[in-house]
């Protein structure tokens, strides 16, 4: 704070505070001096008796400080300089008695003790004559009013400064602050910062004078109105609708102002915009209870609409569980991706959900898994209608990533009360139904039965006592030969996956398999046959036993890992195997599915020394022009075709023909399942390059082969391109793959 000297000289001219008023001070300047001394104790004593300035006065040590200060005030009082050297340091003083909080009426009402003990001093020190009292006096009070007036300004200047920044942070604020008077029924704005109008989608200004929001009549504002009307404190939070027609959501503040006889003169509101955090709770709440990718409710949500619907069936209002389960779905994200895999989950949750009445549930409890609760279908017909309709909705291809998958599910029902009055109940019978559709084949529908949970309780114990076969040495390999048709000499042995059992006995790979697929430990399985197969030729070789070549099957999953021929490569050298006595075999539909993938993975296998066979040919859907682009060696006709020749004209045109492609494409062909001497006649006479089949051996263990092969006189060695030993597992009279 500065005052310039054109001020200072306008309130001395006010004040008639002139140089005879200085002269005058000074000629009895030592007199005052003296006096001044005896009045201050009594000044400190008197003001330390208010509780108000004794507070700043704590102590003698800074009544001794003051004391001190006061006489240097006093002798810059008397001294008759006034300029502005004087006027900037009574401001200083003034700033600081306003800093430590001495109010102006406290410090008006120590200038007058101070005036007042002045007085007598000022009259001993003119000798007690009128004549020289008067002026001296006066021209002690006209520099004590000119003291008082700074100071007060010191005063003003503070609550200006005071004031001045509590406009600017209320301004600077990003809460949009606003005043409204307390005159119904518009309660009028008289101010409004920036970051109201700025909150609200107006212009700066254009909101002073128009009615408050509180008057709204939107239900949100309600609280606010009974707050007003009870004169106390009000808080909302609700939406709008932004010019854009965007959902704001904002929360207001209200509070009374009372005037000094505590009326409600205005109300201060504090309004701010809350949306970022409300869509930040609403997406923690569609977590909490939404799949993120399907946005179909999940596993919490589901829990919680089924406890209602139990609640409702205990009134008699009946419903079902359908438990949906995708077929096959691991072998989409095995050979796409996952990121294929979750465009079919987002396909078929829109199937469904568009099949599914508004009052049912659809969830995914997880991965390809699903599940409905069908509100008021107690019985078998309704549950199996929309069961039916989500079938129907499944049937036609997803596109995903440009390429058509098609997509099949097995379905569960459980009835409630029927099939069980609890959810954990419920749940678990509608799994085993779905369990049962996939054993009938896949994409259908069964309903739950006692016998189911017979069933799946072994199913459960047999998939427990898989996973433990490997490490317990239960799994062995038995070998059927195969043999060349010109000659009947020995082109090689087909290895078959037994599970042996210690309680069981020899469980067959039809109960095995499939669960072995669905559990994801095939491909452990697999590694082992593929080691022990090795291993076993490595054993035939050193001991001059001659089995030209061992070829292994490998899974979809498996066809498509990156590093396939360096794990096939790693194995066999653990094995201590040649490449050129493997032989491995892709099916047909695993090829087909992805052609220039397949070709790129077939052509590193072969880069390693490997021979390659297509599998079940004929059992797919291979396209002739993308079949002659493959690196393959052997075309291996699938048993279907041989069964019933020579009497089936179909079937016999098939083999030909097979034959003849193979002749043409420069490969060899290996018929499986031959078991009469008309099959074998027939597929030599035709050209056939390799047999095999009941008709020479069964499966036979390992020492057994090599007694077969011994009584037959040994082996007779094969040309490289024809003679091969593959390593399956059976399934329904089909080889399934055996993943390395």
């Amino acid at each position: 704070m500065r005052i310039d000297a054109t001020e200072i000289a306008a309130r001395k001219a006010f004040l008639e505070l002139t140089e005879t008023d200085a002269n005058c001070l000074r000629a009895i300047r030592e007199q005052l001096a003296g006096a001044q001394h005896g009045f201050a104790d009594g000044f400190y004593a008197y003001l330390r008796q208010l509780p108000e300035l004794a507070a700043l006065l704590p102590d003698a040590a800074t009544v001794a400080r003051l004391k001190q200060a006061h006489g240097r005030y006093f002798d810059s009082l008397i001294e008759g300089e006034y300029g502005e050297d004087y006027v900037a340091e009574r401001l200083r003083v003034g700033m600081t008695h306003a800093r430590i909080g001495l109010t102006p009426k406290w410090y008006v009402g120590a200038f007058r003790k101070y005036l007042s003990d002045m007085l007598r001093a000022t009259w001993r020190a003119t000798g007690g004559e009128a004549e020289a009292f008067m002026p001296a006096f006066d021209a002690l009070l006209k520099v004590v009013m000119l003291d008082l007036g700074l100071t007060l300004d010191t005063y003003i200047h503070a609550d200006k400064r005071a004031i001045a920044l509590r406009d600017r942070a209320i301004e600077s604020s990003v809460n949009g602050v606003f005043i409204a008077t307390a005159a119904p029924p518009d309660y009028r704005l008289i101010y409004a910062n920036a970051a109201l109008s700025h909150i609200l989608g107006s212009a700066p200004g254009a909101m002073i004078g128009k009615p408050c929001l509180c008057t709204s009549a939107e239900d949100g504002f309600a609280v606010i109105r009974e707050a007003i009307a009870e004169g106390r404190n009000g808080y909302t939070t609700l939406s709008r609708l932004r010019a854009d027609r965007s959902r704001q959501w904002i929360e207001l503040f209200l509070a009374p102002v009372r005037s000094d006889t505590g009326s409600v003169s205005h109300y201060v509101g504090v309004l701010n915009d809350v949306t970022a955090r409300k869509d930040a709770e609403a997406q923690l709440a569609f977590l909490a209870h939404y799949d993120t990718l399907t946005g179909l409710p999940n596993r919490s949500l589901f829990d919680d609409r089924l406890a209602q619907a139990l609640a409702r069936a205990e009134r008699g209002e009946d419903f079902a569980l359908c438990f949906v389960d995708l077929d096959r779905f691991k072998l989409i994200n095995d050979s796409l991706g996952h990121g294929a895999g979750d465009a079919v989950l987002v396909e078929v949750a829109r199937r469904m959900a568009a099949v599914c009445r508004s009052a049912d549930t659809l969830a995914r409890l997880a991965g390809d898994e699903f599940v409905i609760l069908v509100e008021g279908a107690g019985s078998a017909e309704r549950a199996a209608a929309i069961a039916r309709r989500v079938l129907a909705a499944l049937a036609p291809p997803v596109v995903a990533q440009g390429r058509d998958i098609d997509v099949a599910a097995s379905l569960g029902i459980a009835l409630c009360p029927v099939d069980g009055a609890d959810a954990d109940t419920l749940l678990r019978n509608a799994d085993a139904a779905m369990y049962a559709a996939k054993a009938a084949g896949r994409n259908t529908v069964r309903f739950y039965d006692e016998a189911m949970n017979r069933r799946a309780s072994q199913r459960l114990a047999l998939e427990t006592d898989l996973r433990r076969a490997v490490a317990r040495d239960q799994l062995v390999l038995v070998y059927q030969p195969q043999l060349v048709a010109a000659d009947g000499s020995l082109a090689g042995v087909e290895a078959l996956l037994r599970w042996q059992h210690p309680e069981r006995g020899t469980v067959s790979p039809l109960d095995f398999i499939p669960i072995a697929e669905e559990v994801g430990i095939i491909a452990e399985l697999g590694e082992w046959a593929l080691g022990e197969a090795a291993r076993q030729m490595v054993d035939w070789r050193r001991r001059g036993i001659d089995v030209p070549r061992v070829a292994v099957n490998l899974s979809a999953r498996q066809f498509h890992d990156a590093d396939l021929a360096e794990r096939i490569e790693a194995i066999l050298a653990e094995a201590g195997a040649s490449a050129e006595w493997i032989e491995l075999e892709i099916t047909e539909t695993a090829a087909m599915a992805h052609p220039s993938d397949a070709a790129q993975a077939l052509e590193r296998l072969r880069d390693k020394g490997l021979q390659i066979a297509m599998d079940d040919f004929g059992t797919g859907h291979s396209s002739l022009a993308t079949l002659c682009k493959l690196p393959l060696n052997v075309l291996k006709l699938d048993r279907g075709f041989v069964h019933h020749l020579p009497d089936s004209d179909t079937d016999a045109a098939v083999a030909d023909a097979v034959v003849t492609l193979a002749c043409r494409l420069g490969l060899s062909v290996v018929a499986e399942g031959v078991e009469t001497e008309a099959q074998r006649q027939f597929l030599a006479d035709t050209g056939c390059d390799v047999l095999q089949g009941f008709l020479f051996a069964r499966p036979l263990s390992a020492a057994a082969l090599e007694a077969w092969l011994a009584a037959r006189g040994g082996s007779s060695s094969p040309s490289p391109a024809l003679g091969c030993a593959s390593v399956k597992v059976e399934q329904h009279g089909q080889k399934i793959s055996a993943p390395s």
